[in-house]
């Protein structure tokens, strides 16, 4: 008997820290690892197409304001999945709080313990700079989702912001590594990924949404504009956004298989605006092409930088 009360404590532990290793598993899924590993390949573009000429052992720069990047995207969709919980359940995204295997208190709970660890990570690389955009990525991803703003309940307000938040990745990915004069290619990849996210991303994102968004009162693109209109934006957006690109990649030969990709990645998405919009069932398959093309873009541009 004894033994058995001994063993209590320890049994206790375990039961705690494996509770604790299952919210923190639901909270990095509410936060969606797909949009995290492309933020931070954002961030390590910036950083790449900065140092592409540089002698290499410059890798190291990037571990502190990495870890503080990341916990900052956390934040920004950590807040978003705890803010988002009626639309969430009404649209049906399966996400860990809207099937209640998440609590909304511990999500919160983990979503600013992230932001805190992002500015403590942040003030300890010593670049005044890099914490201002930390601070400032901080603040945008709390008024995306936050009241009293919620830039997410307005089309323009959710453009805007996920194009700052894009700007602002690419542009820490630059600072990290000494910053300076930013090379051609880091200026033209990044206001380009960036507008891929503002004019194609933040417009197809409404196409399966449009139920809980229309139950909470929002005005996104579908809503506000209608979904012909929106399709339309989408559909004349990416291509016209990956036009500019492939010029840009006919100065920059590091950016021409990039280009090439994402011109694809449009074409897809225009075509799926136009096939998909009486087919509820595949409304997600805009999103999904553009999602995968920003993707395909960056491991294109890091392959090509490795030959």
């Amino acid at each position: 008997m004894g033994e058995y009360i001994a063993q209590i404590p320890r049994n206790i532990s375990l039961v705690r820290t494996a509770g604790a290793a299952r919210a923190l598993r639901l909270f990095l899924e509410e936060s969606r690892p797909c949009v995290q590993i492309i933020f931070f390949l954002r961030f390590l573009a910036g950083a790449v197409t900065t140092t592409a000429h540089r002698p290499a052992g410059w890798g190291h720069q990037l571990i502190g304001p990495g870890i503080a990047w990341l916990l900052a995207s956390l934040f920004a969709y950590g807040l978003n999945g705890v803010s988002d919980v009626a639309e969430d359940r009404v649209n049906g995204t399966g996400r860990p709080i809207a099937r209640g295997e998440l609590s909304p208190r511990t999500a919160a709970a983990l979503t600013w313990t992230a932001a805190g660890g992002s500015l403590v990570t942040a003030l300890a690389c010593g670049d005044a700079l890099f914490v201002g955009f930390v601070l400032l990525y901080l603040v945008i991803g709390y008024a995306y989702s936050g009241a009293p703003f919620q830039l997410k309940c307005s089309a323009l307000g959710a453009s805007g912001a996920v194009l700052v938040m894009g700007l602002l990745t690419y542009a820490a990915g630059w600072q990290a590594v000494g910053g300076g004069a930013p090379s051609a290619a880091t200026v033209a990849l990044a206001v380009t990924m960036s507008l891929w996210m503002c004019v194609v991303g933040a417009v197809t994102k409404d196409f399966s949404h449009a139920r809980g968004d229309a139950a909470a009162g929002r005005r996104t693109s579908v809503t506000a504009w209608g979904p012909s209109a929106a399709r339309l934006v989408a559909a004349v957006g990416a291509p016209a956004v990956a036009a500019g690109f492939l010029l840009a990649g006919l100065s920059s030969p590091v950016l021409r298989v990039p280009s090439l990709v994402l011109l694809g990645g449009a074409l897809t998405v225009a075509v799926l605006c136009w096939t998909t919009r009486h087919d509820p069932a595949r409304g997600r398959a805009p999103y999904r092409a553009f999602m995968v093309s920003q993707h395909l873009v960056h491991v294109a541009l890091f392959l090509q930088l490795a030959v």
